[in-house]
C-alpha cells in the first residue's frame, strides 16, 4: 500500500526522536490500510529492531503497510526475530484465514533488540522510552480498533494500570492469563468519543505455532465476536 502525503507526515511523528534524527519507533505493522484493521495484537516492546538507513525513513513507512517490501529490506531481522514475533506473524495468519487483517503493535514502539534491553534503555534513554509509550496511545486512539488483544502477563498488567480509568473489567477476580485466555473478553474500553473496544488477553504468542492449536478455546472466542 504506497501512503500518502498526509499519512506519511502522521507517521513520520510516530518514527523519529524528538529531534528528528533517525528512526527510533515502531508504531505498528501490518499488510494493509491499517485504518480497515479491526484487531491490534499488543507485545510488550517493539522487539526485533528494524535498522533504518539514513535518508530511508519514508521507504521504512511504506514497508510498515507492505509485508513484500518488509521482507525485502529486513528480511534478516525477521528471519532471527525472536520466538513472540514469529507467533504473532502465525497469528496474524490464521486471522486472513477468517478474513480479517491485523495491526500488530506494542504497547512501548521504541524499538529494542531484545526485552532484555527494556530496564536500560528506560534509564539511559528515558525521554525516548516514554514517547514510546506516547506512541501507542496516539495509534490507538488514531485506528480506534473494535478488539484488542493483549499477549502475555506484564503487557496485560501495565496495560490495566495505564488504562485503568477507561476500561471496564468484566470480573475483576480472574487475574491469570491463561484462565483470561479461555473466557473472551476480559474488558472493555471506551474511547473520547464513545466508540466501544473489546479487550482481550493470551499468553506469548511465542506459543501460536503454525495452525494455534493450542489456542483454540481463545479462536473460538475471538471468532464469536468478529
Amino acid at each position: 500500500m504506497p501512503i500518502s502525503v498526509g499519512f506519511y507526515k502522521k507517521m513520520h511523528q510516530w518514527l523519529v526522536n524528538a529531534n528528528e534524527e533517525n528512526v527510533k519507533f515502531r508504531p505498528f505493522l501490518t499488510k494493509e490500510n491499517p485504518y480497515k484493521s479491526r484487531i491490534f495484537l499488543v507485545s510488550q516492546h517493539a522487539v526485533p529492531y528494524f535498522h533504518v538507513e539514513d535518508a530511508s525513513e519514508k521507504i521504512f513507512a511504506e514497508a510498515l503497510v507492505n509485508r513484500a517490501l518488509l521482507e525485502e529490506l529486513y528480511g534478516n531481522e525477521l528471519q532471527a526475530a525472536p520466538r513472540e514475533f514469529q507467533g504473532s506473524l502465525q497469528f496474524e495468519a490464521w486471522l486472513e484465514a477468517q478474513g480479517e487483517s491485523l495491526l500488530y503493535t506494542s504497547l512501548n514502539t521504541y524499538q529494542l533488540d531484545s526485552q532484555d534491553e527494556a530496564k536500560l534503555v528506560k534509564q539511559t534513554d528515558s525521554e525516548q522510552y516514554v514517547r514510546g509509550e506516547q506512541v501507542f496511545y496516539e495509534v490507538l486512539n488514531e485506528f480506534q480498533p473494535e478488539i484488542l488483544i493483549l499477549q502475555g502477563t506484564t503487557a496485560f498488567n501495565q496495560f490495566k494500570k495505564h488504562f485503568a480509568e477507561n476500561l471496564v473489567i468484566y470480573n475483576p477476580s480472574i487475574t491469570k492469563v491463561q484462565l483470561l485466555e479461555e473466557t473472551g473478553p476480559f474488558a472493555e474500553m471506551h474511547f473520547a468519543n464513545g466508540k466501544k473496544m473489546l479487550v482481550f488477553v493470551t499468553r506469548s504468542m511465542s506459543y501460536f505455532g503454525k495452525d494455534g492449536a493450542k489456542f483454540e478455546k481463545f479462536k473460538d472466542n475471538l471468532v464469536k465476536m468478529l
